[in-house]
């Protein structure tokens, strides 16, 4: 008998009706009189064979065969699921967070790696990245990218100085990024890279700010909103909000000419008020924007009607900012893997298993997340012999995949989601792992998948349309 696909979903969409397979990820579009037709044939005793389909929608069940939404096939589904398990990759580093300081000049009140917390502030290393362990670092990390196995004429590594704040420790900064830009010369795995740093802003400059163009290190300033209110929770260790001396920086990195993009945490307060997005963009020319949903930790819990608030806001300024030519990263992710029919297995670099990080006192981990335990930190940059791919932590960390997950294989949203964040899911409820669901993310997907399926029929009948 010919039946839906376990991954086979429904939609509601302006008038028509769209069926999607979760992991196959082409939606199909019917008209209500094609699936009620559709359904009546399902449940009648001659859906026993394609060919026995009525011809109305003969060329419909043709495509929902193609995309395995329909099957006539007992193990379609398990044969299906075992491909896409099959080629999930294996670890391979290829991104690496070097944490020039774990101190930082602020004491964000949600900070998840800990920096707003006195007892987990004791745990951070006082002492800076040495120029000797930078040094190292970076010979670590090209070991580590010719051991992954990947294309780099194809496959760009990328470098993202971090802390605390990096520019702490200003000149070691400057100094990895000369390092590797020489390397590049005689190493073929680095003719690629990119090098960002995600920055509070404070402590830019015009000297700094007209070295780091010229060193090509793009630079990614954190904000939590547009406005003082918005950022209330972004404070010094005295307690005062800094909004106004970020945007002075803002400023002075658009006078100089510099590429700034924005990372921007979305407070409860920053997602009450969208018409300021657009605002910021044009005032300073802002050309990158990332959102990131706030998380959870053991001393900062966010309410459920946040997760809601927070994922409608980024759909919605992603429709604003595309208009500008601006795609916002988070949305373009989903976008991508929707696009092209492609299974999006991981939104982390760290639950791909392609990360490292690089704490000031040579250890290397797996999340910056982790920082101030350094909890799944396995190994140090003196270790020539480290191979992710044979690391139990790095391997259980690559398979946090929603495929290998049993309570996420009957979600939509499976194919685009990616999984959030693993110490997400671990500090939002007592009992939780790594391996839990982080179900804030959860949100997010599902109503992202929502949005694309209704905007890719939006543009196929405005295209039907114009070619009448």
């Amino acid at each position: 008998m010919v039946k839906l696909s376990r991954f086979a979903h429904t939609f509601e969409v302006d008038g028509a009706v769209a069926l999607y397979h979760s992991l196959r990820m082409k939606p199909v579009y019917l008209s209500r009189e094609s699936y009620q037709s559709l359904q009546a044939w399902l449940a009648s005793s001659f859906s026993d064979d394609f060919e026995h389909a009525p011809n109305e929608i003969k060329d419909e069940v043709q495509l929902l065969k193609k995309w395995k939404i329909l099957s006539d096939k007992a193990d379609e589904d398990d044969r299906v699921l075992t491909f896409i398990r099959d080629h999930e990759p294996e670890p391979a580093i290829s991104v690496c967070y070097m944490i020039l300081s774990e101190q930082c000049n602020l004491a964000c009140k949600y900070c998840f790696l800990g920096n707003n917390d006195d007892e987990k502030r004791k745990h951070f290393n006082l002492e800076s990245m040495s120029e000797e362990n930078a040094s190292k670092a970076v010979d670590f990390f090209v070991k580590q990218l010719k051991k992954s196995g990947l294309d780099f004429e194809k496959e760009k590594p990328v470098v993202i100085f971090y802390g605390g704040e990096p520019l702490v420790n200003y000149s070691i900064l400057v100094y990895i990024a000369e390092k590797l830009t020489k390397l590049q010369e005689t190493e073929p795995c680095l003719q690629n890279l990119q090098m960002s740093m995600v920055t509070n802003g404070l402590l830019l400059n015009e000297e700094r700010i007209k070295k780091l163009i010229d060193l090509k290190v793009g630079i990614g300033v954190s904000i939590d909103g547009f406005t003082e209110e918005e950022n209330s929770m972004r404070i010094d260790r005295d307690g005062n909000t800094v909004f106004k001396k970020i945007l002075e920086k803002v400023s002075l990195c658009q006078q100089l000419g510099a590429n700034i993009s924005l990372s921007v945490t979305l407070s409860e307060e920053t997602v009450k008020h969208r018409e300021h997005v657009i605002d910021l963009v044009k005032k300073y020319g802002i050309k990158g924007f990332g959102f990131n949903i706030m998380m959870s930790s053991d001393t900062f819990v966010l309410p459920e009607s946040y997760n809601e608030a927070a994922a409608d806001f980024i759909i919605d300024e992603f429709k604003e900012l595309r208009e500008l030519g601006i795609m916002e990263d988070r949305m373009l992710r989903k976008l991508d893997a929707f696009s092209k029919a492609k299974v999006y297995y991981s939104d982390c670099a760290a639950t791909s298993g392609g990360q490292i990080v690089i704490a000031p006192n040579g250890q290397v981990g797996i999340c910056h997340g982790c920082l101030y335990d350094k909890k799944y930190f396995v190994t140090t940059i003196d270790d020539d012999d480290f191979d992710c791919k044979a690391n139990e932590d790095f391997i259980e960390w690559s398979k946090l995949s929603p495929v290998n997950k049993e309570e996420c294989l009957d979600c939509p949203a499976l194919g685009i989601c990616g999984g959030g964040c693993p110490l997400n899911a671990m500090y939002s409820k007592e009992g939780n792992t790594i391996h839990s669901i982080d179900t804030r993310f959860c949100v997010h997907a599902k109503k992202t998948l929502n949005f694309l399926i209704e905007d890719l029929y939006r543009v196929m009948q405005e295209r039907s349309k114009h070619s009448e």
